[in-house]
């Protein structure tokens, strides 16, 4: 007990010499106020000011006599008009005025060391020792075995009670009083280290004597706790600090704990009262918090501890936190940090409070009830004072922890059900009254009918969903859109930058509450669906509103519709990656149609919708993006059914169809381009863009798979018997064509500078390729997929490419097409090069001498025929 008594004051000391070094600056302060303003006053009398301006316009003026003052009533005479002919009456003249003191500013806070362990800490630190001297007085007599626990207990009684009676009358004692009202810290020293040892003493006689019983123990603590108060009322904060440290400390000392809850709270509410009733007397902020904090500290271990009379604990915060709220909402005008603390601190202590009592009282209906009452309060301060908005968004806030252990709990559904209704009612209903009002706040108003729609709903969907049907769930989310769309429907116009926050949040909470209606409504392939048709909405409210921000908005239930639509696109995105590997795909393989019109074409087929209809809006990069995503999702429902026509479903199916369904489909985009870009007017079109794209997927799929995995010459495809009327031939050729008139379209030109002159270059080597295909499949027949060349297939080769080039340039000297002019000089050099090099080698006897006769005839005619080209082309520009 003795390790405990030693710990209790010396916590008290420290407490107290805290508390009063922060108090020594301003009580300085305030003495060196008042030394200005006592050496001002010595400084002599001075002549007003007014007065000292009305002799100097008397002195200006010819008639006025001399300045005087009127000894009677010490202001100057005035003169008007003429100067009478009667005496003046005697007067006395004003004295030089006395040169206007100059004015000191007032001298800032310092902290020099002489003033502090000279001035200011000697007496603190002589009332703490007072304490310790006791303390240890007592200490002795213990260990000495001097006196008996009686008489030691009433030497330490008599000794607080000393120095009380010094605090109070010291200044009446001749020689030493003087010192008592030239130093008022000596008389709160005093009491301060007076009380404490009181209370010393009473744990001391109650707790380790055991003397008197714990009745007249308690009583004696509150008799010393209003006497602490009736003495802070002379001597200031420290004394009061000291009653409230042994106030709250009394029901501890005499034994009051979780066994004892009425009277434990009926001590502490008289005690509270008073508390507060001397800080709203002393304007004390400080105390009125540490008041609320003690309590709460009290109450909160209550709500741990307590097995009964738990109703009686909600009563108490609900009561006390209350009177701590009203109370500081009086101090007006104070300490601007400290008053911001002292209107929300009680509002948050006491909500806190309350939310964890919910689960003590098992989320029943007199614990909702207290904690709708105090939202109620803090609903009617918000109402009468703006700057109670805070303390209401915290108590809807906090409402979320209970709702959600409630849900969790064994607690009766149709409670927590009431429950949710009733805390999104009491706070929705009067803050959409407010909302749409003209009061500045009407913004924050709105802010928070939304957060009370989604308060509840979160906490009962997040925990509760398994316990309902998803037919619930869509429609308490149906019945949540309403009032949301309400709010976004008042802020349609927004000016200021709440009010976009307000429309946004408006949209957003009825977005979100219309798509978790449509999910739950519809089956899970419909995700997708859903979610591009909640982006429409908010795209087409961002018409109404005229702002980006509402395009924002709506770019993100499309980017998770995006999502939805590739995620349920996987089977195809599978087929894709098998194929680009060079993996033959059978139908067997590929996703259903009707699963891929659900999941697939019917969010492709809204999303273009969204990006291609004016009444939509979205940024430019979003709807980029739409194109992109519906196209695609288009164009793959697409790909699916015309897998279906050759239903290629084993390799001897792809053998005989593969070639000619990558055919089809090749040649399709490439007509489909052709068209888009021919029905273009400008190349910024939605119908350029069109072809483009054909065109670009068409060219892949010529390079990618018709030359490259999917090649005929080493993967056996069928081509067809026809010499020329061919797969390989019309295939290459028909793409030659393609890419030959693509060159002259000014679409082209507008898209890149450089892409008429690439597609002229690939016009000319599909053409070249054309004729090499037209001889292998000649020589090899319908497959063409052979390791071998013999002698004819090469000399074959050359005689093609030797007619193509002569074709090329007679074209060109005709039409004056200097490209195939130039083409066919490039191939005629490089089928001369391979006769020469490669076929002369090759050939013997006969063969051999035609073959250089006709090349040589071919190349001395061509010479001849450019040459007069030339000149023809070189006397014109003469």
């Amino acid at each position: 007990m003795g390790d405990a008594m030693e710990g209790l004051l010396l916590l008290i000391a420290l407490v107290l010499a805290v508390w009063l070094l922060n108090l020594n600056g301003r009580i300085k302060l305030l003495e060196e106020r008042i030394s200005i303003l006592i050496d001002r006053m010595n400084a002599g009398s001075v002549a007003p000011v007014a007065a000292q301006r009305d002799v100097a316009e008397e002195a200006d003026s010819p008639t006025a006599p001399p300045p005087a003052m009127a000894y009677a009533s010490r202001r100057p005479a005035t003169v008007k008009g003429e100067v009478s002919d009667e005496k003046p009456r005697a007067t006395i003249e004003a004295p030089p005025p006395h040169p206007e003191p100059e004015t000191e500013a007032p001298p800032k806070r310092s902290w020099s060391f002489e003033e502090l362990v000279g001035g200011k800490l000697p007496i603190w630190v002589g009332g703490i020792s007072l304490v310790f001297a006791g303390f240890f007085l007592v200490r002795y007599t213990i260990d000495a075995g001097l006196l008996g626990p009686g008489t030691r207990s009433v030497l330490a009684a008599l000794f607080a009670l000393l120095l009380i009676a010094g605090s109070q009358w010291g200044g009446r004692l001749p020689k030493i009083g003087e010192s008592f009202t030239a130093d008022p810290r000596i008389a709160q020293s005093l009491a301060g280290a007076g009380i404490a040892i009181l209370y010393g003493t009473l744990y001391m006689v109650a707790e380790v004597y055991g003397l008197i019983g714990m009745p007249i123990a308690f009583a004696l603590l509150i008799a010393t706790t209003i006497l602490a108060f009736a003495l802070a009322l002379r001597h200031g904060p420290p004394t009061a600090l000291m009653g409230l440290i042994g106030g709250f400390a009394a029901p501890w000392v005499a034994g009051l704990g979780p066994d004892n809850v009425p009277v434990l709270l009926l001590y502490l509410g008289v005690f509270l009262a008073g508390l507060f009733g001397l800080a709203l007397w002393r304007r004390w902020l400080w105390l009125l918090l540490l008041a609320s904090g003690g309590g709460a500290l009290w109450t909160i271990g209550l709500i741990v501890a307590a097995e009964s009379a738990l109703p009686l604990v909600g009563l108490f915060v609900l009561a006390a936190g209350g009177a701590a709220i009203l109370v500081g909402d009086r101090f007006v005008g104070s300490d601007p940090r400290l008053e911001a603390m002292a209107r929300y601190a009680p509002m948050a202590l006491a909500l806190v409070q309350l939310a964890m009592l919910l689960p003590r009282l098992q989320f029943s209906w007199i614990g909702w009830g207290f904690y709708g009452v105090l939202s109620a309060m803090a609903i009617a301060l918000a109402w009468r004072d703006e700057r109670h908005m805070p303390s209401l968004f915290g108590a809807l806030l906090l409402c979320l922890m209970p709702l959600a252990a409630g849900w969790d709990s064994q607690a009766s559904r149709t409670m927590m059900i009431v429950a949710s209704l009733g805390t999104g009612l009491l706070f929705a209903i009067p803050a959409h009254l407010r909302a749409r009002s003209d009061q500045p706040s009407r913004a924050y108003w709105a802010i928070l009918a939304l957060m009370a729609q989604a308060v509840p709903f979160a906490a009962a969907f997040t925990v509760a969903k398994p316990d309902y049907p998803d037919s619930v769930w869509a429609a308490v989310s149906a019945l949540l859109i309403a009032p949301a769309a309400f709010i976004a429907w008042q802020w349609r116009q927004a000016s200021s930058r709440i009010d976009q926050i307000v429309q946004i949040a408006g949209a957003a909470l009825a977005a979100a509450m219309g798509w978790l209606a449509l999910t739950h409504l519809l089956p899970n392939d419909y995700i997708a669906s859903a979610t591009f048709a909640i982006a429409a909405a908010l795209a087409a409210w961002a018409i109404r509103t005229n702002g980006s921000a509402m395009q924002k908005l709506a770019a993100i239930p499309l980017g998770f519709g995006i999502l939805a639509l590739v995620a349920g696109s996987w089977r195809f995105l599978d087929a894709l990656g098998g194929a680009l590997g060079g993996e033959i795909l059978t139908v067997s393989g590929l996703p259903d149609i009707t699963e891929a019109a659900k999941l697939t074409l019917l969010p492709s087929l809204l999303v273009l919708a969204i990006a291609a209809l004016p009444q939509f809006a979205l940024g430019r990069w979003t709807r980029w993006a739409t194109w992109f995503a519906g196209g695609t999702g288009l164009l793959a429902f697409i790909w699916l059914i015309a897998k279906q026509v050759a239903h290629i479903d084993s390799p001897s199916q792809f053998i005989t169809l593969g070639l000619a369904e990558r055919v089809v489909m090749t040649q399709l985009l490439f007509l489909a381009g052709w068209l888009a870009m021919r029905r273009a007017t400008e190349g910024a079109s939605i119908w350029a863009k069109a072809g483009l794209a054909a065109i670009a997927l068409a060219l892949f799929r010529l390079c990618w798979f018709d030359l490259g995995v999917f090649n005929p010459l080493y993967e056996a495809q069928a081509l067809g018997p026809a010499p020329i009327a061919n797969l390989g031939t019309i295939h290459i050729g028909l793409s030659a064509f393609w890419l030959w008139q693509l060159a002259r379209s000014p679409i082209i030109a507008k898209a890149h500078p450089q892409l008429p002159k690439l597609a002229e270059i690939g016009s000319l080597l599909a053409m070249a390729l054309t004729a090499l295909v037209t001889v292998r499949q000649l020589v090899q027949g319908n497959l063409i997929s052979g390791a071998t060349i013999d002698v004819g297939e090469n000399y074959l080769y050359s005689a093609a490419l030797l007619a193509l080039s002569i074709a090329w340039l007679a074209i060109g000297i005709k039409t004056g097409l200097a490209v195939l002019r130039l083409a066919g000089l490039a191939l005629l050099t490089v089928v001369t090069l391979k006769v020469f090099l490669i076929d002369a080698a090759a050939l013997e006897g006969v063969l051999r001498i035609l073959s250089f006769m006709g090349l040589g005839i071919a190349l001395i005619g061509i010479g001849w025929a450019y040459g007069r080209v030339m000149r023809a082309g070189k006397a014109t520009t003469d």
